[in-house]
């Protein structure tokens, strides 16, 4: 009889550990095929009073992190549709066009140029500098041979038809932030919106009250999982990690990206674009 309730014991264990290596084997599959395949919308409606009348329901397109290593074509394709099938007014890149150590030939440069080229707009497209393209020297060339301005510690005033405007300011990678002063004394629109890659530094220009923040770097911690999460920060983003957070008056937007950093495994975070309706 004991040996009967040894053997049963014996089996139950053999089945949860059967069942618990499956889970696992699962999840890794999900994680490397699945996980970082498709990518999402998130469509966020951004009320503020301080919205000029003219640009109600205006839209914005925001993408970062795309950490491209030649072989991930066919996110950029179905990036590239989804915006421009949005029909947005401004397209916004914060940084990382591509992976640190990945050296870009003149037919994948070629390539990118004609890609990013043809991402529609009605206003502008623009972009900003992360980490991982100081490691890329032709980052800028590319991306303005495609269309984008650069907002590099500089700004843009956006003009509605009937004379309105919302402010449009970039940050550099790492840099100083004190030429900020001199454009928020000269402003004179009421809506001001700020971007740049590495998410911590917002604790750089949190007092300058911007009414929203779109910025990236994190990819929202890749493996959306406690403590692993924490493990897989990126440089320039471990504190500000998360998709949203609210500082005072300022909306603050992290985008989770579309490419993968150290591992090809995204699990409980899809690469996303993120869709922002700017409502009166």
């Amino acid at each position: 009889m004991e040996n009967i309730k040894e053997e049963k014991q014996s089996h139950f264990f053999r089945t949860l550990f059967f069942i618990l290596v499956l889970i696992l084997a699962l999840i890794i599959l999900y994680g490397k095929y699945i996980g970082n395949k498709g990518i999402i919308i998130k469509d966020y409606d951004i009320n503020n009073n301080n919205i000029p009348t003219s640009f109600n329901n205006f839209k914005i397109a925001h993408f970062s992190d795309i950490l491209y290593s030649g072989n991930n074509d066919d996110e950029i394709d179905e990036l590239i549709k989804k915006i421009n099938d949005k029909k947005v007014d401004i397209v916004i890149f914060s940084g990382n066009l591509t992976k640190k150590n990945y050296k870009l030939n003149k037919k994948k440069t070629d390539y990118l140029i004609s890609k990013l080229k043809s991402i529609n707009s009605n206003y502008g497209k623009y972009f900003v500098s992360g980490l991982d393209d100081k490691k890329n020297p032709s980052y800028e060339t590319i991306m303005t041979s495609s269309g984008f301005i650069s907002l590099n510690d500089s700004k843009d005033t956006i003009f509605s038809k009937v004379n309105e405007s919302i402010l449009l300011v970039g940050l550099d990678s790492n840099k100083n932030t004190s030429f900020i002063k001199d454009i928020m004394k000269d402003n004179t629109s009421t809506y001001k919106i700020i971007t740049f890659s590495e998410s911590d530094q917002f604790d750089e220009i949190k007092d300058y009250n911007f009414d929203l923040v779109l910025t990236s770097n994190s990819l929202n911690g890749q493996i959306n999982i406690p403590v692993i999460k924490e493990i897989l920060k990126r440089d320039g983003s471990s504190k500000y990690i998360d998709n949203y957070y609210k500082y005072n008056n300022t909306d603050i937007y992290v985008n989770s990206g579309i490419g993968v950093d150290k591992i090809n495994f995204r699990l409980f975070n899809k690469p996303c674009l993120n869709i922002y309706n700017l409502k009166k």
